[in-house]
């Protein structure tokens, strides 16, 4: 991996379906480029393997759910060790393209002897992705403003102390942090059908308070310097990871103790919506290619080791080009519109205006 590259890094829980996530992200993302003159297409043969098997283990799971009240588990698989996702982006079909890749780690990784590993991987990533598993953040929810299987589950402790501990301010300068949450189809279904949300809650805006207060540490870490504040670009952006799914309960495994969330298919969802059907899932990878595109304009200004790839970006292509593929990006963004957050989509912080 070097900085010629776009990469981005997955953090999280243990099984909090990074993997899935991911399938769901890469099947859509070319269909939010539309427009722009972008393309991803997938480089090697091993990616396309994987993708291809983590979509057709979702599907297989959601057709259990075709018979009626039957309740399973997402997530039986946990990455066991770091996995690459390796792809191209071009831009109106121009040289060679851009090496675009996608790293997924175990969540424990952060906290045993992988750390020096990790923070070479974030020496050279612009983009950390923090997915964050919805039902452990937001079901049983405490005084805390969190669910009462966040910290444990999304381990969102040590993913802090990491931060702060064993990366230095350089190492997190000029990073994209997302906070994603995933598998959010409960709270988007319950916030978007009248006759099911008797109290007219917005549970989607309430999801971005307890993101909020789940990582209220790092959130003021990240800010709490002005080389960082001035530097990092945070926001929330929610995704739908399968759509035809609800969490419906937690259930206790009598062998190992962990908690277990349990999922079905809604009796009351359109048709139209049943199955594999995720929604959103581009969002994340629109973000990171607008933040990418932004800071190759800018290091045409600035240089910084950290955006080399700009060079390869602006590189055969007029500056109309890329003002109009930032431009069209820009206009496919979810993002909060004044105070308020659209479907849980907010920007905490944007000191490059993305």
């Amino acid at each position: 991996m070097n900085n010629q590259n776009v990469n981005i890094l997955m953090l999280g829980g243990k099984r909090c379906g990074k993997t899935t996530v991911l399938a769901s992200m890469c099947n859509e993302i070319n269909k939010a480029l539309a427009g722009t003159g972008m393309e991803i297409s997938i480089l090697d043969e091993r990616t396309r393997q994987d993708l291809a098997n983590a979509r057709i283990k979702i599907q297989q799971k959601l057709e259990i759910f075709k018979t009626p009240l039957t309740r399973i588990e997402m997530d039986d698989n946990p990455t066991s060790a770091q996995k690459t996702y390796s792809f191209r982006l071009t831009i109106n079909g121009k040289g060679t393209g851009i090496p675009f890749e996608m790293h997924d780690i175990p969540g424990e990784w952060l906290t045993d002897a992988h750390q020096e590993q990790v923070k070479a991987l974030i020496h050279n990533c612009q983009v950390i992705i923090i997915a964050i598993d919805t039902p452990y953040l937001f079901s049983k929810m405490t005084g805390k403003g969190y669910g009462a299987y966040h910290e444990e589950y999304n381990k969102p402790l040590e993913i802090t102390n990491f931060f702060k501990n064993s990366l230095s301010v350089s190492d997190i300068q000029d990073r994209m942090i997302l906070f994603v949450p995933i598998k959010c189809e409960r709270y988007y279904h319950l916030t978007n059908t009248p006759q099911l949300n008797v109290f007219n809650r917005n549970y989607m805006r309430e999801l971005v308070n307890a993101v909020s207060f789940g990582y209220q540490e790092l959130i003021l870490y990240l800010r709490s310097t002005q080389a960082l504040a001035s530097s990092c670009t945070i926001a929330i952006t929610p995704i739908l990871s399968a759509g035809g799914i609800d969490f419906v309960r937690f259930r206790k495994d009598e062998k190992t103790g962990r908690m277990v969330a349990l999922y079905q298919e809604p009796e009351f969802l359109d048709p139209r919506e049943r199955g594999y059907s995720p929604r959103f899932c581009e969002q994340p990878m629109v973000y990171a290619l607008t933040y990418i595109l932004v800071q190759a304009q800018l290091n045409m200004k600035v240089k910084n080791p950290l955006f080399q790839v700009s060079n390869n970006v602006i590189s055969g292509r007029s500056q109309n080009e890329v003002q109009v593929a930032l431009n069209t990006l820009r206009q496919k963004l979810k993002r909060s519109s004044g105070l308020y957050a659209q479907d849980g989509y907010f920007i905490i912080q944007n000191p490059r205006g993305i």
